[in-house]
């Protein structure tokens, strides 16, 4: 079993009970707390709504301007909207020698007490990814992306 198994066994229970996690931003123009789901899977692999959430979580916990809290002002909602995986490229041989993976998250920003959100934001992120690797690890590198590109529309520009 190799530590990315061994990780995804002990961030599962954790994520289970934090089925939906609140932060607090401790800093910038924002102010409040906000409420993260899990995130919704309009796409055809499973493991991508897992990988994603527990992403999104651990970064706003690393990030160190939020903390969680029992409640949140707002709710940041995701929906996974695409994932296509293709041939990037071909060995010599004619052989496969890449995989190009893209994944497209809807995002959208809401008060609690309003249904229309405040905003919403489209994230496609991709990654390359050799033939020698799992699919599973092509699809935490691009979760990675999103959970960057997501961070920096949040955190950055409030």
């Amino acid at each position: 079993m190799n530590m990315n198994n061994i990780r995804r066994l002990l961030v599962l229970p954790a994520v289970s009970l934090f089925f939906s996690c609140v932060y607090s931003f401790q800093s910038g123009s924002f102010k409040g707390a906000v409420s993260i789901p899990p995130l919704e899977n309009k796409t055809n692999n499973a493991d991508i709504e897992r990988i994603l959430t527990e992403d999104l979580i651990d970064a706003f916990i690393k990030d160190g301007r939020v903390k969680i809290k029992p409640d949140g002002d707002y709710i940041l909602n995701g929906v996974i909207t695409d994932y296509n995986r293709k041939v990037e490229s071909y060995t010599s041989e004619g052989e496969i020698k890449e995989y190009r993976l893209m994944v497209k998250v809807k995002f959208s920003l809401a008060k609690i007490s309003e249904e229309e959100p405040e905003w919403e934001k489209d994230i496609q992120e991709s990654v390359v990814y050799p033939i020698s690797s799992d699919e599973t690890e092509g699809v935490e590198s691009v979760a990675s992306e999103i959970k960057d590109s997501l961070l920096r529309l949040m955190l950055e520009s409030w």
